[in-house]
């Protein structure tokens, strides 16, 4: 798939496109038609095939923990001048552990997915956002990275930090770029639920019973779904969020 197609308007970047989130966020995009440009870690079928159904403009898959996965996203972007936006939805969620028992292997991928290699893609794009005159850098947080609880210290940390990436983003882009954080609450999909599991283990709870404690604490009792955030954050990297710059926007149906 080339990267040298040029298009009447400049194509946003989603990162973790194959996620239950990215893939939401990637065909709301075409659908409303702006052109993608989609990176997966490791998932290169289901890459492919969102890549055919959304008519993306190039696709590169890589872990961005990684020098040679950063690399390969810095070669797929030669082929642009601008992007209109990056939307980064990458991210790992960690075993459920206490401080006292994080296994430090962990806490270190945590951080160089979660956080580092935030960084990283948004200072490749950020030259080719700037040139477009008017791109936006979305990043997916958490409601972890605003409170974070008990066992979920490593991924808060990493999230809480987003907010502190994009303000930064913000203020030293000068208006030319806008930044600005998406803080989900629980999205419900198989995924999520293989996530539950784990906290439930550690609870001491079935399931069941977890995923209705979560449950009971969103007005009307049911998680958002991915494409519901994904309107969000659609709607942050477009021209209507001109005035929304270096925020964090909860998108949790109304937790607490």
């Amino acid at each position: 798939m080339s990267t040298s197609t040029q298009t009447e308007r400049s194509p946003t970047l989603v990162l973790g496109a194959t996620g239950d989130l990215g893939s939401a966020v990637a065909r709301r995009l075409s659908a409303e038609g702006t052109p993608v440009i989609l990176h997966a870690f490791s998932r290169t079928t289901e890459l492919a095939y969102l890549a055919d159904e959304t008519g993306a403009v190039a696709r590169v898959a890589g872990d961005l923990t990684t020098d040679d996965g950063v690399n390969a996203l810095a070669e797929t972007l030669t082929g642009f001048d601008t992007l209109s936006g990056l939307i980064n939805c990458s991210g790992i969620n960690p075993s459920p552990d206490t401080v006292a028992e994080i296994d430090r292997s962990e806490w270190q991928l945590t951080l160089d997915l979660n956080l580092t290699s935030v960084w990283r893609t948004a200072s490749l794009a950020l030259p080719k956002l700037r040139a477009a005159r008017s791109g936006a850098v979305v990043l997916v947080s958490s409601v972890f990275g605003i409170r974070t609880p008990s066992r979920r210290a490593a991924y808060g940390v990493s999230k809480h930090a987003l907010t502190g990436l994009a303000q930064a983003i913000a203020q030293e882009e000068e208006g030319i770029v806008r930044a600005n954080v998406v803080a989900p609450g629980p999205m419900w999909s198989e995924s999520s639920r293989q996530v539950f599991v784990k906290h439930a283990r550690k609870e001491g709870v079935t399931v069941d019973q977890y995923i209705a404690y979560r449950a009971a604490r969103i007005p009307g009792h049911r998680f958002v779904t991915a494409d519901a955030v994904a309107k969000v954050c659609v709607f942050l990297a477009s021209d209507g969020a001109s005035a929304i710059n270096g925020q964090c926007i909860v998108a949790d149906g109304g937790e607490y």
